[in-house]
């Protein structure tokens, strides 16, 4: 126990002060209770004229006050019962401790009677030793109420009996902040040590995973190559694994912080999709999203802590889904006028919970039904970190399962707006009539919500349905309206392409896998990568802002590298940043990375880049900010391109990016071919080497 300990750190003031009350009340003492050094913890009870006047407003008396209170409990305490002790005044004062363990950290003291007539010359002589005038002092001890010897006693017994409680009480609440503090060290030590275990851990991980990556760079044998590749894919398993021990700990330690931002909610869903494509590579599960198309264009929250819990509820939907779909539903509610709710479901077809297990799916380091789910790698903390994350931000988990049949998982979020304007508008679109052809029927009926949300006609045709037959019936319909039509990559066969480069007054748009092998095709042909989703529409709508038919063959495009060229990435998500990186590395480019507009310009200022891709929305300073002061106060990078990432699809952005000194953009989710094409139109040419 601390040793300057005080009596209010184990017992509150408002008891004192009621026990201390009682005491008076009973009595007809005076009482006060003061801490173990004499000074008054608590108002005084019962007090006469003579201490609460003279004595209480006379500095030296105070403190001889003080001094007979503190050594009367010292003396109580040594001979295990209360005392009695003449003040400096003469009166007659009981003093009964109050312990913890075997030290006093107060002290209730009552009394301030006498027990006989004072006497007045030694009244006037005391009076003259405090600097008090005799007459008045004569005065007002004469009040003081003089007490027979068996009523002290009896005050005594009660004393004794309330200081005996108060110490059972202060050294309760010693024992229990002893076991909490004990508690609280024990779970401290646990948190330190997984933090450091994590971060020692992840160090030589990073370089096992960058070792591998670049050795699977290098002419390889098939089965090297093969076990390369499955060290790389464990690697990045266990570093995903050390990562949630890590955020466990913080959070356990208390020192998970939130730190929120303004953020385009539709850019982040869609970076997420594309995140989540990557672990569909050999899974036949379609990824469908949709979003709001109201949805304001910039809100304020934690976006990197909303990305985690949005990963982590996808990936494990993914886990347990081999077949059907894993759906994105994104949508909100007005809470005021500054405020909305963010809704946001993960749906799967997967392997769906038992009933009884719902309920332990959020417990830590546990995965439910373990003996079928036994393949499936994890810690069973995603679920504990998104509930606990959620918490933190003021929000709530909910989960939802059919077994065998597929769970659902969502969240509702408080966010605070900060621009209203809707992010996906499409121009025009009672002038716009979509057609969509899709041997999936989740991605067919995921098309036709999103074209309806936007306002679209929208017209779904069979898989085998006659595209010439059915296109000439929507025509004579459909008189003077712009006719877009989404088709299939795998139904996309010589016939139909055939078909498109006849009829160039139609915007065809194959929508091709994440990773499919895309070959260039007529002029009025375009590209959408899965997964469509309503931002997808409004970009090809819109006509706009993405050069779709520039995507040409993935070996037409890598066709080059450029080790001499400098290139930095500017992006404050450091997943997104990793996947820009990554998809580059062929390229053999040097690359160097900033994680914020500030940090790119101290960059620029070390060393000159021939080319700079510059995230949109960042804290502090977005890239439009970063670009105005590259451009304004650096006149070596007047004619250094620099390539917005963005998600925004409104009508008009690339001539905002242009005006604002950008040279082109590419749009996130970031798809490797444009942003390789984006990049060779805009390298200088001395420095690419074209490939044999």
């Amino acid at each position: 126990m601390e040793s300057e300990a005080r009596l209010t750190d184990y017992i509150e003031k408002n008891i004192l002060q009621t026990m201390q009350d009682a005491f008076s009340d009973m009595t007809g003492l005076a009482a006060i209770t003061t801490n173990s050094d004499g000074t008054a913890v608590t108002e005084g009870s019962g007090f006469c004229r003579f201490c609460s006047k003279l004595a209480g407003e006379c500095p030296l008396g105070c403190q001889l006050c003080e001094y007979s209170v503190k050594t009367g409990a010292l003396d109580a305490q040594m001979e295990g019962k209360p005392v009695i002790r003449r003040c400096h005044s003469g009166l007659l004062i009981i003093s009964a401790p109050i312990v913890v363990g075997d030290e006093i950290v107060g002290c209730l003291a009552g009394g301030h009677v006498l027990t006989q007539a004072p006497d007045e010359a030694e009244c006037r002589r005391h009076a003259a030793q405090l600097g008090i005038d005799p007459e008045e002092y004569l005065t007002l001890i004469r009040e003081v109420e003089i007490v027979p010897q068996d009523r002290i006693e009896k005050a005594m017994d009660f004393l004794y009996a309330i200081s005996h409680f108060l110490s059972d009480m202060a050294y309760s609440k010693y024992n229990n902040d002893k076991a909490n503090s004990e508690i609280a060290r024990a779970a401290k030590m646990k948190s330190d040590f997984l933090a450091n275990m994590s971060h020692e851990i992840r160090t030589p991980m990073n370089a096992v995973i960058g070792m591998a990556e670049m050795a699977l760079r290098e002419d390889l044998p098939d089965n090297a190559r093969r076990y390369i590749s499955q060290i790389k894919s464990s690697g990045r398993a266990l570093l995903t694994i050390i990562n949630d021990i890590l955020d466990f700990s913080r959070i356990e330690s208390g020192k998970m912080n939130i730190s929120p931002v303004e953020y385009e909610p539709v850019s982040l869903f869609n970076s997420v999709a594309g995140v989540i494509m990557t672990r569909l590579f050999d899974k036949n599960v379609e990824l469908v999203l949709n979003l709001n198309v109201d949805m304001p264009r910039l809100l304020y929250g934690d976006c990197t802590r909303i990305r985690q819990v949005l990963i982590n509820l996808a990936n494990n939907a993914v886990k347990f889904t081999d077949s059907g779909q894993v759906r994105f539903v994104v949508d909100f509610s007005r809470i005021d006028e500054e405020y909305i709710m963010l809704n946001v479901s993960v749906e799967d077809t997967g392997i769906g919970i038992k009933p009884e297990n719902l309920e332990r799916i959020f417990d830590s380091f546990s995965q439910v039904d373990s003996k079928r789910n036994r393949s499936t790698e994890g810690t069973g903390l995603g679920l504990a970190i998104s509930k606990e994350l959620l918490n933190l931000m003021n929000g709530q988990l909910h989960a939802e399962s059919e077994y065998k049949r597929g769970s659902v998982f969502s969240f509702k979020l408080p966010q605070k707006v900060v621009d209203n304007t809707p992010t996906m508008r499409v121009k025009d679109p009672e002038k716009a009539l979509a057609v969509g052809m899709f041997r999936n029927e989740y991605v067919s009926d995921g098309f036709a919500w999103d074209a309806a949300k936007l306002g679209l006609n929208v017209m779904s045709l069979a898989p085998d349905a006659d595209l010439e037959l059915a296109i000439d019936t929507v025509r004579k319909r459909n008189p003077g309206r712009n006719l877009f039509v989404f088709i299939d990559q795998d139904l996309f066969d010589k016939e139909k392409i055939s078909f498109v480069e006849k009829n160039p007054d139609i915007t065809a748009v194959m929508v091709s896998e994440f990773f499919g092998h895309v070959e260039k095709g007529p002029d009025n042909l375009l590209i959408a990568r899965k997964p469509l989703s309503a931002m997808s529409l409004t970009m090809i709508i819109n006509h706009g802002n993405v050069q779709f038919d520039d995507i040409t063959e993935k070996a037409e495009v890598m066709n080059f590298t450029a080790p001499d060229a400098k290139l930095l990435i500017v992006e404050d998500n450091p997943v997104n940043l990793s996947v820009t990186e990554g998809l580059l590395e062929p390229l053999m480019m040097d690359i160097r990375t900033a994680s914020s507009g500030k940090e790119a310009i101290r960059k620029i200022e070390e060393e000159h880049f021939d080319i700079i891709l510059m995230d949109h929305m960042m804290p502090e300073m977005d890239g439009v900010e970063t670009t105005r002061i590259i451009r304004r106060m650096y006149p070596d990078y007047a004619d250094v391109p620099i390539i917005a990432l963005t998600a925004n699809a409104v009508s008009g952005v690339r001539d905002v990016f242009l005006s604002e000194g950008m040279n082109d953009f590419v749009p996130k989710p970031v798809d490797l071919q444009v942003l390789t094409s984006v990049i060779r139109k805009w390298i200088p040419e001395e420095k690419v080497i074209r490939a044999d």
